[in-house]
């Protein structure tokens, strides 16, 4: 978000209407670094080559990383079973944005910036923002299969510790798993 208001305020998206390179180059290093600009860092803040190359950048590794989120949460045999349907439909969402975003800031840059575009562009922003703290706190809760398999994890630790077989890990466990006051004393 805060990468897109430079690029704003630059006017950077008039620049470099090419993608992915910009002007047929992958990173236009004499462009992006201007000697004449002190302090220096002040480049990566109103320089226009290196404010879009950084939107760039940014755009397409969180269009990967939501993706990756998003494949991993969905398809992995061990996740399929452990998200809840919310969380699930997150990532459905999270998905669909994060491509749709990414699509729509490169048609936006081909276009030269029609004001309608870059308008739904930053709209789109604060809707991966939105999705991405949805999916955040979706997976917060653990799915009920999840909750079974810890449980009969527990139970199975607890009557081999009663028992006086499972080791200190499983006595660890079933400390784990009881009251914090019920854990103390049987740790004593």
């Amino acid at each position: 978000v805060a990468s897109g208001a430079f690029v704003a305020g630059n006017d950077a998206g008039n620049a470099y209407n090419t993608f992915p390179k910009m002007d047929d180059q992958w990173i236009p290093i004499d462009d992006m670094i201007d000697p004449e600009v002190k302090p220096f860092y002040r480049n990566a803040f109103e320089n226009t080559a290196m404010v879009q190359w950084n939107h760039r950048v940014l755009g397409v590794s969180t269009a990967l990383s939501g993706l990756t989120l998003a494949g991993i949460g969905l398809f992995h045999p061990a996740a399929r079973g452990a998200i809840t349907p919310q969380a699930s439909r997150g990532l459905k969402v999270l998905g669909g944005v994060v491509v749709g975003q990414m699509s729509l800031g490169i048609v936006t840059l081909l276009n030269y910036v029609p004001i309608g575009l870059a308008a739904v562009h930053q709209l789109g922003s604060l809707v991966v923002l939105s999705t991405g703290i949805y999916v955040v706190h979706s997976l917060r809760y653990v799915s009920p299969g999840v909750m079974r398999i810890v449980n009969r994890r527990v139970a199975t630790s607890g009557s081999a510790a009663a028992s006086g077989g499972g080791g200190a890990g499983a006595s660890a466990f079933v400390t784990a798993s009881k009251a914090p006051s019920v854990a103390m004393k049987a740790m004593k």
